[in-house]
């Protein structure tokens, strides 16, 4: 009978043979891609990834440009602290997982009495001008931050204070915080820019950055300790690219720009030495800590992507910022965006740059789609929980 039927058996010992391999991968597949979907997400950083903190924090917000329009005029329609005319790399991050955006952690201290539902899908800690190292160190050697000490120390320090109403005991934080993605960055740009601009040569600049990649160390292992399971850490993003950059260090050796994207090469090859100390120590904490998903976010060369073909992303081929005044890179630091005077570009979408400092909304999104679907991240970040829609170039 079998012998009349030679196609049928071969196709039923082909589905057993594939419904074993399936089993077998079902034992081998790491636990991080089939673990929970991320329940909340915990945010430490720069003004790349502040939500309000800096503006509530302030003494005088009358002097914070991020305060006023036309920032957040494309997404949120009115100012909301962040440093961008719309959502930033955080926020699409949140959205991806179904997660509502991070409140601003001043925002919730200052609140009296803090409710456990209002910091349920997380929090954000990052604050905009904040260095990785605490300012003494710098103040030591004759560097001044006039933006904020709000260093990766402090802004810890913020998170353990809030953790006793987010899961009271430790053993439950343990418990809880498997379930949470943590995003430490990025960090290091202030650390470097602060002391570029205060006349230090680039070599002096160059020693920090073992002190930059100890601090956030320092903040993983923290983390590691208070139970945290997967820890994103992103890269710093090309910052010879900036409008504020080329212009405060700008040069008439052509030698110092990139020919292809007219970015400054030697700070780029800054970022990019900070870059590689990142990932090397990201390393040594993934070999003693096996257990824990350290992830690698590659900012950089997904920003270098959008600066190096514009056009293949609906963006115009421009360093220049969407909004501000002045010069070949329209940015002058006495007159900025969020000054009556200055007027945002018509159209943020096409422009890659917004006020000289940080990426417009759109650019924004192209680098969180970048990361989210695993492509530039070290280890791939999950992708199979995701519960908005996949983001498009376009929407």
């Amino acid at each position: 009978m079998a012998q009349a039927y030679p196609n049928r058996v071969v196709k039923f010992n082909s589905a057993i043979s594939t419904l074993f391999l399936l089993l077998l991968l079902l034992l081998i597949i790491p636990s991080r891609i089939t673990a929970e979907c991320y329940t909340s997400i915990f945010a430490f950083g720069d003004s790349l990834t502040d939500v309000g903190n800096r503006v509530i924090l302030s003494d005088d917000p009358t002097n914070l440009h991020m305060a006023y329009p036309p920032y957040g005029e494309t997404f949120f329609h009115h100012p909301t602290g962040r440093c961008s005319d719309g959502r930033l790399i955080i926020d699409f991050i949140a959205e991806y997982y179904g997660l509502p955006y991070m409140p601003p952690s001043a925002a919730v201290m200052m609140n009296g009495g803090i409710n456990r539902s209002d910091i349920e899908g997380g929090v954000n800690f990052a604050v905009a001008g904040a260095a990785t190292v605490d300012s003494a160190f710098y103040e030591e050697r004759g560097i001044n931050n006039p933006n904020t000490n709000c260093s990766l120390r402090v802004q810890m320090g913020w998170l353990k204070e809030l953790l006793p109403f987010f899961c009271g005991t430790p053993s439950e934080c343990h418990e809880r915080l498997k379930s949470s993605l943590f995003v430490v960055g990025p960090f290091g740009s202030n650390d470097y820019r602060n002391g570029l601009s205060q006349e230090k040569d680039i070599d002096e600049i160059k020693s920090y950055v073992p002190i930059v990649i100890g601090a956030i160390n320092d903040a993983i292992n923290d983390l590691i300790e208070l139970g945290a399971k997967t820890i994103m850490v992103p890269s710093t993003s090309p910052d010879g690219c900036l409008a504020c950059v080329l212009t405060d260090f700008e040069s008439s050796n052509k030698v110092d720009y990139d020919q292809d994207t007219g970015c400054l090469n030697w700070m780029n090859e800054l970022d990019d030495y900070h870059n590689q100390h990142l990932q090397q120590q990201l390393h040594t904490i993934r070999y003693r800590n096996p257990n824990v998903d350290i992830i690698y976010a590659d900012f950089y060369n997904i920003s270098m992507e959008l600066y190096r073909y514009p056009e293949k992303y609906g963006f115009i081929r421009s360093l220049a910022a969407c909004c501000g005044v002045g010069g070949k890179y329209k940015f002058n630091d006495d007159v900025r965006c969020g000054d009556i005077e200055v007027k945002s570009c018509g159209e943020p979408w096409h422009h890659i740059e917004w006020d000289g400092f940080h990426m417009t909304e759109r650019a924004n999104k192209l680098v969180s789609m970048a990361l989210l679907d695993g492509t530039c991240t070290t280890p791939p970040i999950n992708t199979l929980c995701a519960s908005s829609p996949k983001f498009t170039y376009y929407d």
